[in-house]
């Protein structure tokens, strides 16, 4: 069932608006939101995709064939030493502030408890009064928000591995395709039962990620630390515990499983005790020491490079960017190159000159490619056809200039060869010699 008896289990004053004292909590919202954007954005504008279907990969808006799936090693390095070094610097904050299952909750828990204000859903409200009826209103009409969320983003995860057109055409006729539509409604099913009964349970309960944390987490780390030092200003409004989405004490210790680094905690307490003219007792710090908060240290201390171990972390990461980056745009569309081979005839027919002409296609699809002179009046090309070159490969072959016989002895002419293949072409220059 739908978790539809929890009225006593309220997710509490985090999802209303955010008080006029709040530091993080508007911060957070916007990079959700950027990233609910990227997440949708991405797969469909060929962004990133690994279309098992058409053996092709899709990153940075760049098309590759299956011999370039090289590079999604790359790029799963790329993402893996990302979150080891979001680990090392910042602890949580990847859980609190970019992860899709804490977005997913969020918005979950927020539109219900929109839902209860606007029926009016009052918290042990005896059924005589009518409660029974608006909370059935409520949840009913947020579990059927959350199947149609659940299957729009169902298309748009299918859309990571299958083209857009494929995943339409699987969800509209599943009969048409049975993969694609298994696809779309297996990811959707799988979403809609997370936002409708795991949601932060996930997080606490089996969510790989914070076992990393444990084994990565060390003095230096980046957390969420209430300052026992000023436990003493406290006055136990416990805003901290009922604004906090996991539901644990801050108090309680640094560290915490559960802590997913958000800072709602902190923004309640700024704004309970900035009413006093105190600052909040709830802050993120780097370690324990008090200096390690203040606005002094330098730039790269404030970015969490408190060690080697860090600085090599990142170090690493920026040489997966790098080869990912190199390995995606370092080669050209089209190189070639033209070499004389020295064999030159002359006879009635015409003068002779053989070359060797290696073509490199730097595209991921086969091309054509046709190959024009200009130069020299009366001059041709064999072989006259296209020549085709499979792509991400080369093609070295023997092509014969061939000049008319009228031209003067012991002349050298300057030609230029221009090949081509749709929007792409290379000119080269060479030597055109009459014996």
């Amino acid at each position: 069932m739908i978790d539809l008896t929890d009225r006593l289990i309220q997710t509490p004053t985090l999802l209303k608006a955010p008080n006029g004292n709040a530091r993080w909590h508007p911060g957070r919202r916007a990079l959700q939101v950027l990233c609910g954007v990227l997440l949708v954005v991405l797969p469909l504008t060929n962004g990133l995709r690994l279309d098992v279907r058409r053996d092709e990969f899709y990153f940075a808006w760049h098309r590759m064939a299956a011999h370039d799936l090289y590079l999604l090693f790359w790029v799963a390095m790329l993402g893996v030493w990302g979150l080891v070094a979001v680990s090392f610097l910042y602890g949580r904050l990847w859980c609190g502030w970019v992860c899709p299952q804490t977005l997913a909750s969020d918005f979950a828990d927020s539109l219900r408890a929109r839902l209860d204000r606007r029926f009016r859903v009052r918290k042990m409200a005896p059924p005589e009064l009518g409660a029974g009826r608006a909370f059935f209103v409520s949840r009913s009409l947020w579990a059927a928000i959350i199947l149609a969320m659940a299957y729009g983003t169902g298309l748009t995860l299918a859309c990571y591995w299958l083209a857009p057109a494929t995943v339409w055409r699987g969800a509209t006729h599943p009969l048409a395709d049975p993969a694609a539509a298994a696809t779309v409604y297996g990811l959707a099913a799988v979403i809609a039962a997370d936002m409708l009964w795991l949601r932060r349970k996930f997080c606490s309960h089996a969510c790989p990620y914070g076992a990393l944390m444990s084994l990565l987490a060390d003095k230096n780390t980046l957390t969420v630390r209430y300052l026992d030092e000023r436990d003493d200003e406290c006055i136990h409004c416990r805003k901290c515990e009922t604004d906090c989405p996991m539901g644990i004490d801050i108090k309680q210790g640094v560290g915490q499983f559960a802590c997913i680094g958000c800072g709602e905690c902190v923004d309640a307490c700024n704004d309970v005790l900035g009413r006093q003219g105190k600052a909040g007792l709830i802050e993120y710090r780097y370690g324990t020491e008090p200096e390690r908060v203040t606005r002094r240290l330098p730039l790269s201390r404030r970015l969490g490079l408190w060690d080697a171990r860090r600085v090599a972390v990142v170090a690493t990461w920026l040489a997966c960017l790098g080869i990912a980056l190199w390995s995606l745009l370092g080669s050209a569309p089209l190189s070639a190159s033209v070499t004389n081979q020295g064999a030159i005839t002359r006879d009635t027919h015409g003068v002779r000159d053989t070359y060797l002409l290696t073509l490199n296609n730097g595209t991921p699809d086969t091309h054509g490619y046709t190959v024009t002179v200009r130069g020299l009046p009366g001059v041709r090309v064999e072989p006259s056809a296209p020549i085709s070159v499979i792509g991400r490969a080369g093609r070295t072959l023997p092509m014969t200039l061939i000049g008319p016989a009228s031209l003067p002895p012991d002349t050298r002419y300057h030609v230029q060869l221009d090949i081509r293949a749709g929007r792409d072409a290379r000119t080269l220059t060479t030597i055109f010699y009459a014996p």
